[in-house]
C-alpha cells in the first residue's frame, strides 16, 4: 500500500476540479469508471488501483464540493467489498462495478437500510459485526424515499433487505474496514460542501456593500469567515491523517477515522448553516446553491451512523 505525496495529490484535486466543473451534475458513474475512481480501493489485480484511500478521500471532496448526484461512494467501497469475494461471487461483478456498468449502495447491516439512489442501484454491500454481505436488489423489493433525509441532488432510499438472501463475502474485520473508510469518504464528501459554501460566501461579500464598504471588510464579519477557514483546515486534516494511516495499514486507523467523522459530523451543517446566515436574505431563497450543500450535509451525518455514534465507536476502539 501505498500514499501519494502532496504534488500528485494536488495535481489530482486540480484534475478532478476541472474534470467535474466542466461535467456539470450527472448521476452516472460511467464517466468516474473511466477516470478509474471507481477501482480505488480495489486491488490491481482484479483491475482497479489499488489501496488508495488517501486518493479517495480527495476525490470524495471534490465530488461533494461539485455537488454531483452519482452513487459513486457506494460503488466504489462495494468494488472494494467484492474484491474480496470468493471467485464465483467476484467474477463479472467487479467487473460490472468497475466499468460502471453497474453501481451499488453500501450501508450498515440491518433489515431496512439507508442506500443513495437505493431506487436504481444494483448491490448493496452491508457492513456489520457478521461480517460483509452482498445482496443482489430486485423489483420485487420494497423501496421507499427517506423522508428523514432532504438530499434532493442524491436521494436517498430505503431499501427493505430483511428477506434478502445475502451472500457473505467478507470478514467482520473486513466489515470495519469498509465502514471505517466509507465514513471517512462521507466526511470528505461534506468537507468539500462547506468548502465549496465558504468560497462562495466570500466571493459575495466581498462584492456586497453595506455603509459604503464591502460587506467583508467588518471586522466582525472577518471573524467569522475565518472561523469557518479554521473548521475546515482542522477538519481536512484530520481526514488526511486519518486517510494515511489506513494507507499504511497503520494501528491507529480504525481511531482516527472515527475522530475525524465525528468530528466533521458534528461540526458541517452548522457551518454551513453560519454560511446561510452570513449570506443574508439571499442565502434563504430555496433556489440558491447552499441549501443544496446544507441538505447534502445533513444527509451525510445520518447514513453509515452519527456523530454520537461514532464517539460511542471511538470508546470502543479507544478501549475507554
Amino acid at each position: 500500500m501505498s500514499s501519494a505525496d502532496d504534488v500528485d495529490l494536488d495535481l489530482l484535486r486540480k484534475s478532478a476540479r476541472d474534470f467535474l466543473t466542466g461535467r456539470g451534475h450527472q448521476d452516472s458513474v460511467d464517466d468516474l469508471a473511466r477516470l478509474d475512481w471507481i477501482g480505488l480501493l480495489a486491488p490491481e489485480k482484479f483491475g482497479g488501483s489499488g489501496w488508495l484511500p488517501v486518493e479517495s478521500v480527495v476525490v470524495a471532496e471534490e465530488l461533494g464540493r461539485s455537488g454531483d448526484g452519482s452513487a459513486w461512494l457506494g460503488t466504489l467501497v462495494a468494488a472494494a467489498a467484492v474484491s474480496a469475494a470468493p471467485d464465483d461471487i467476484r467474477n463479472g461483478r467487479l467487473e460490472a462495478l468497475l466499468s460502471g456498468a453497474a453501481t451499488a449502495g453500501v450501508a450498515i447491516a440491518d433489515d431496512e437500510v439507508r442506500v443513495i439512489r437505493g431506487d436504481e442501484v444494483d448491490l448493496v454491500v452491508t457492513l456489520g459485526r457478521n461480517g460483509v454481505h452482498l445482496i443482489e436488489l430486485s423489483d420485487s423489493m420494497v423501496t421507499h424515499p427517506d423522508e428523514d433525509l432532504l438530499d434532493v441532488v442524491r436521494p436517498v432510499w430505503r431499501v427493505d433487505i430483511s428477506s434478502a438472501p445475502g451472500m457473505l463475502i467478507g470478514s467482520a474485520e473486513l466489515a470495519g474496514r469498509l465502514v471505517d473508510t466509507a465514513r471517512l469518504l462521507l466526511a470528505a464528501d461534506s468537507v468539500g460542501a462547506l468548502s465549496m459554501t465558504v468560497e462562495r460566501l466570500t466571493s459575495y461579500l466581498k462584492e456586497r456593500e453595506a455603509f459604503g464598504a464591502p460587506i467583508a471588510s467588518f471586522q466582525a464579519i472577518q471573524h467569522r469567515l475565518v472561523e469557518l477557514l479554521v473548521l475546515e483546515v482542522k477538519a481536512r486534516a484530520a481526514i488526511m491523517k486519518a486517510a494515511r494511516a489506513a494507507a499504511t495499514g497503520d494501528g491507529s486507523s480504525a481511531r482516527l477515522s472515527t475522530v475525524a467523522h465525528a468530528f466533521v459530523t458534528a461540526k458541517a451543517a452548522a457551518a454551513v448553516d453560519e454560511c446561510m446566515q452570513l449570506s443574508g436574505g439571499i442565502g434563504f431563497t430555496w433556489e440558491y446553491p447552499l441549501h443544496h450543500e446544507l441538505r447534502r450535509v445533513f444527509t451525510n451525518a445520518h447514513l453509515l451512523g452519527t456523530a454520537a455514534g461514532s464517539r460511542t465507536h471511538l470508546a470502543e476502539v479507544s478501549g475507554w
